[in-house]
């Protein structure tokens, strides 16, 4: 019991020698939105990078703070955004990674924020065509609108029959 209670003892020693060894480093951008899917996406990039531990990019709103508080990210000057910043945060190994982590973290942002809009198609006007799948009804008033349509003739597998659909899910 002694020799495990020393083991714990030592392994928790270690892992906060290795967490204050750590660097976090953050940028803010006041009233900056962007999308919380590229957020991630981006996050995700950033974390990937040799050297970083963790990296965040997310809206400053409670919810988030408090993920990055849990998280061990909050800082003091995190604490002072409003929900409409944008918060990026990088802990790595050290402060040259950290950097160079959280440059390349606002240039992907930032870089989404710059992009030139590309002009959306004309949907209102471009010839409708459609699939239908099932209920041969909605192909005839579609055809009937002059719609181009393609019909799959889908119907329940088996007719329902569960006992049969069983005995066709085993043979897969």
């Amino acid at each position: 019991m002694q020799v495990e209670s020393c083991i714990m003892n030592l392994a928790s020693r270690i892992i906060l020698e290795e967490t204050s060894n750590l660097t976090i480093k953050f940028k803010i951008k006041k009233n900056y939105f962007q999308d919380a899917l590229r957020l991630m996406r981006i996050s995700k990039s950033i974390r990937e990078m040799e050297g970083v531990k963790n990296a965040v990019a997310v809206t400053a709103t409670e919810k988030a703070k408090f993920a990055l508080e849990d998280a061990g990210l909050m800082t003091p000057g995190i604490n002072d955004t409003s929900g409409s910043d944008l918060v990026m945060v990088v802990e790595s190994e050290s402060d040259e990674t950290a950097n160079e982590a959280l440059t390349t973290m606002e240039e992907l942002v930032s870089a989404g924020g710059s992009q030139i809009k590309k002009e959306s198609p004309d949907i209102l006007h471009q010839e409708i065509q459609a699939i239908n799948i099932g209920l041969e009804s909605f192909k005839e008033a579609l055809e009937a609108q002059g719609v181009k349509v393609v019909h799959v003739n889908w119907q329940v597998p088996a007719k329902g029959d569960m006992k049969l659909i069983n005995i066709l899910k085993k043979m897969y």
